[in-house]
């Protein structure tokens, strides 16, 4: 009968069945609800939901489905969010998850939309695990250590210099890009002809991959920043387009893959992205390739977004 129909282990084509494995090896219960993996934490709960594109076709190809990932926080934490800047201000310590507002809930939340033609789930699924398992976790734990004055942890990086050569193979293709110890540089161009901030070019958004600012709760790792050259001058502006662009950024669209946060930038009050890799994704053969590549096309639909609002470099 209808009602012992059990839930499709690859919902559009998607292995949750895969992540549900995964997570029985660790302490988290699991269950399933139709198309979604519901993960139980100590103090909270993951919604993993696999959905419908909003519009299947796309100039990358039909895209086959979204993941959607959805930590609501306990309602205690969430009050300490009524704030859009300390919403902001927390989005800079995050890994692969974005402190959210919809409806009036807060939560941190992740991305993936999959396409049909790509094989990438060497790729996609540890991300996915990983920000499940410690995405919320390790924002909390940045937060519980800020605010308790505890140091952070100061563990190196897994990544080394070979590590940024590789991507700067890939990049210098495209763009300016350079490397020097634990760090890689690129600009990447927001209008035709757009070359180099150092040339006198306004319209380039920078990347730089860093393996040596560990992050609060995780340690060593891979530190992934995006800066748009956008600069506000009402701070409060700033905040609320901040926060509006990680509410798109986990629409069912054609978007590159949503783990990490926009937030505040380092070069006067503009846009920025980040994500943190941990040292345990160091094996993920071409991980930071592909985060370079996301950051690229992250920067054009940015500038794209921030046009229609009004938003000029």
């Amino acid at each position: 009968m209808f009602w012992n129909k059990k839930a499709d282990p690859r919902p559009f084509g998607v292995p949750l069945d895969d992540l549900e494995a995964a997570l029985a090896a660790t302490t988290l219960k699991t269950r399933r609800d139709g198309n979604s993996l519901i993960v139980t934490h100590p103090n909270f709960a993951t919604h993993v939901d696999v959905v419908a594109p909003a519009n299947r076709e796309s100039e990358n190809g039909p895209i086959k489905a979204v993941v959607q990932l959805r930590t609501e926080l306990p309602r205690e934490v969430a009050a300490m969010f009524s704030k859009p800047e300390m919403t902001v201000a927390m989005n800079a310590m995050v890994t692969l998850g974005a402190l959210t507002y919809d409806n009036g809930k807060v939560f941190v939340g992740s991305r993936l939309t999959m396409y049909e033609a790509e094989q990438a789930w060497n790729i996609q699924f540890p991300l996915l695990l990983f920000s499940v398992i410690a995405g919320t976790d390790s924002l909390l734990g940045a937060m519980r250590r800020m605010f308790a004055g505890e140091p952070a942890e100061t563990s190196a990086s897994a990544w080394e210099e070979r590590d940024f050569d590789q991507v700067k193979q890939y990049l210098s293709q495209l763009c300016v890009c350079t490397t020097g110890g634990l760090g890689l540089s690129a600009e990447f161009g927001l209008r035709e002809g757009a070359v180099s901030a150092a040339t006198g070019d306004r319209d380039t958004a920078l990347w730089q991959l860093l393996g040596d600012q560990p992050h609060p709760e995780m340690g060593g790792g891979l530190f992934c920043l995006l800066q748009l050259p956008h600069q506000f001058r009402d701070e409060s502006r700033l905040d609320n387009v901040l926060l509006r662009l990680n509410q798109m950024e986990m629409e069912p669209h054609d978007l590159p893959p949503h783990f990490g946060a926009w937030c505040r930038g380092r070069i006067g009050n503009n846009p920025a992205y980040v994500s943190f890799l941990p040292n345990a994704m160091h094996s993920v053969a071409g991980i930071a390739v592909n985060m370079s590549f996301w950051a690229l096309n992250r920067a054009q639909w940015a500038n794209a977004m921030l046009l229609s609002m009004g938003v000029r470099t």
